[in-house]
């Protein structure tokens, strides 16, 4: 076994999954939530989804009775995922000579995997053992944030590229401006 062949990928790997934040983002942002590049996509995700799951706890989750649907993405996406990236990683290990092709596809698909099933977890919770601990809960309202401000907290899981491109926003900040708004209210209400 090629141990330097391994590092290569295993580094691979993490590089390629911490770039995962970054495509999510600009995926989200401009497939999902702009109709000027795939409109059906757009329709799905901000017309169909953003309206079915709002942010107020109630209508954030799935309620009995409701279909399940409308939460992941359709079964082709991997595919695509895979499809798009696999010409990127050739050109980038022929270039850098750096072992890097498997360990990208690897983290595209793991990235893919663990999103699709937090997300899923976030609107449909099921009691499993990890919902109550501390990194789902963050997540989750991180997400359930984008569900009010819809270009805000664009990654679902892991929310590198929202907090390097400025469009982060976590509850104890958006608590603060509310509090804010509430204080001027009130004064201004009682110097009227």
């Amino acid at each position: 076994m090629n141990w330097n062949f391994l590092g290569q990928e295993a580094l691979a790997f993490v590089f390629y999954f911490l770039y995962g934040s970054f495509f999510e983002w600009a995926f989200h942002r401009y497939l999902f939530h702009s109709p000027r590049f795939v409109k059906s996509t757009f329709r799905a995700h901000q017309l169909v989804h953003h309206q079915r799951y709002k942010y107020e706890p109630t209508s954030y989750e799935w309620q009995e009775g409701q279909e399940k649907d409308h939460v992941a993405m359709n079964w082709f996406a991997l595919v695509l995922f895979l499809a798009f990236h696999a010409p990127l990683f050739w050109t980038v290990q022929a270039l850098t000579g750096w072992q890097s092709m498997w360990g990208g596809l690897a983290a595209v698909t793991t990235y893919y995997a663990v999103y699709e099933y937090f997300h899923y977890c976030m609107h449909i919770p099921g009691n499993r053992w990890f919902e109550n601990r501390w990194p789902f809960t963050f997540v989750k309202e991180h997400h359930r944030i984008h569900h009010k401000y819809m270009l805000k907290n664009l990654n679902v899981f892991f929310p590198l590229a929202d907090v390097c491109l400025g469009t982060f926003v976590s509850a104890s900040s958006l608590q603060k401006t509310r509090a804010t708004v509430e204080s001027s209210l009130k004064e201004s209400h009682i110097a009227s």
